[in-house]
């Protein structure tokens, strides 16, 4: 396959020569002549990085790789374009995307003039929402062709780490593409036929998200590292060995566990192991910034729900689950015990079902706390879900119905704030609130 490639910097530089090295063949495209001249000699384009030179002389000596300054010489006969230029930041942080747009207008006008009609990639990092609001209506403007109808046009992030771009390019953790219509993005893929890896087809925005999520996951695992190495070293421990124990940990830390959206977190453990450290780390005079936003952003989820069950202006609300996670009878620093507070406070009443909670069932701590948090019970804790169906609105805390119930309750007039997610086919009501989705 042919494959003309916009702006050789890092990222195409090295998609160059791992496509070359695939057995493609590439056209190296940008505005520094400089570049152009490295790549015509099957030279790295002024970057260094492991293995890179050897794949693109190897695919110059075979005649596959040329470059050019010319946009119309990249753009004509070639079977796809990879748009690779920066994304850098401007002055106040925000992104800068001059570079995309140019590349995108020059590629926009020339398609307008000739027949050839490529895919075209954008790899350049891209906020969500660039591809729909920016990206899209820009190549359509300047080249007169619609999307998805005269043309096809894909967001596939990068995910490649200098120093080992060339082994994360050819062994990636996955794939991923995003575009209007996912069966455009088979070409792509076919170039990736060989390649043992999950593949995900997604929107524009959900794989422009992806990659934010990653780098933002990559910096907040680090800080986290060297936050706790703050207060280990405080101590007098080698937060390296201490770091070795919690790396070992392949069934909680290093893995999906807790990664998944939803709900406030709370409990006997993390609320009381968090503030334990904080107030440590304050007494010894040492700054855990990260920790201390993690305590922060956990009461500002509350808060949130709180605002968003009030904005439906319920004179009566249901809850299911009031425990701090379903399976548990334990209410200790439960989220949702918060939320009814503040619920009852705002003169709503509030009934509770959880199958594990019941009043003759509560004992010592747990019963200590639930009387201190609510002080007349015997209205509150219910003992069928049936006797939630004459409130105005109910909040869906644990995983514990079906979506039989959902449809049955929206049919009768209920409005639905979900926290866990409730499988279905098809929520499309106004009636149902879910929490991030």
């Amino acid at each position: 396959m042919k494959i003309s490639i916009f702006g050789m910097g890092y990222v195409g530089a090295t998609s160059a020569a791992c496509l070359l090295d695939d057995g493609h063949e590439i056209v190296g495209v940008d505005v520094n002549p400089l570049k152009v001249e490295k790549l015509s000699q099957g030279k790295s384009p002024m970057i260094q990085e492991p293995g890179i030179e050897e794949l693109l002389y190897k695919g110059y000596k075979e005649g596959r790789l040329t470059a050019t300054t010319d946009s119309e010489e990249g753009v004509r006969l070639c079977d796809m374009i990879w748009i690779c230029v920066g994304t850098p930041s401007n002055f106040d942080g925000s992104i800068d995307l001059s570079y995309v747009k140019k590349v995108i207008e020059d590629i926009g006008l020339i398609l307008k003039k000739i027949k050839n009609r490529p895919l075209i990639v954008i790899r350049s990092t891209c906020l969500p929402g660039t591809m729909d609001n920016i990206i899209k209506p820009l190549l359509e403007k300047t080249s007169g062709l619609v999307v998805d109808k005269d043309i096809d046009l894909i967001f596939h992030p990068e995910f490649m780490r200098e120093g080992s771009a060339i082994s994360d390019f050819k062994n990636p953790a996955k794939i991923v593409t995003g575009s209007s219509a996912h069966k455009k993005a088979n070409l792509l893929l076919n170039i990736y036929k060989n390649y043992k890896v999950v593949r995900f087809r997604f929107n524009y925005k959900e794989a422009e998200m992806v990659k934010y999520c990653d780098n933002i996951f990559h910096a907040l695992k680090i800080t986290f590292a060297n936050e706790m190495a703050i207060v280990s070293k405080s101590i007098g421990i080698d937060s390296r060995n201490v770091a070795e124990a919690y790396m070992s940990d392949y069934k909680l830390n290093i893995s999906p566990a807790y990664l998944y959206p939803g709900f406030a977190y709370g409990g006997s453990c993390l609320p009381k192991d968090l503030n334990a450290m904080l107030r440590f780390a304050s007494s010894n005079s040492l700054q855990l910034p990260m920790v201390n936003g993690i305590v922060e952003s956990n009461e500002k989820q509350i808060k949130n729900l709180i605002y968003r069950i009030l904005s439906h202006k319920p004179s009566k609300v249901g809850m299911i689950g009031i425990a701090f996670k379903k399976d548990t009878d334990d209410i200790r620093n439960s989220p949702y015990v918060e939320v009814a507070k503040s619920l009852i406070g705002e003169g709503i009443t509030l009934k509770i079902y959880d199958p594990l909670v019941r009043k003759e069932c509560l004992i010592g701590s747990n019963k200590k706390q639930f009387y201190q948090s609510f002080r007349n019970i015997d209205n509150l804790l219910v003992d069928s879900l049936d006797e939630l169906s004459s409130v105005d609105l109910i909040i869906v805390n644990h995983n514990i119905i079906g979506k039989e119930m959902i449809y049955k309750w929206m049919a009768d007039d209920i409005n639905i704030v979900d926290l866990v997610g409730i499988e279905s086919e098809d929520y499309s009501n106004d009636k149902y609130d879910g929490l991030y989705w």
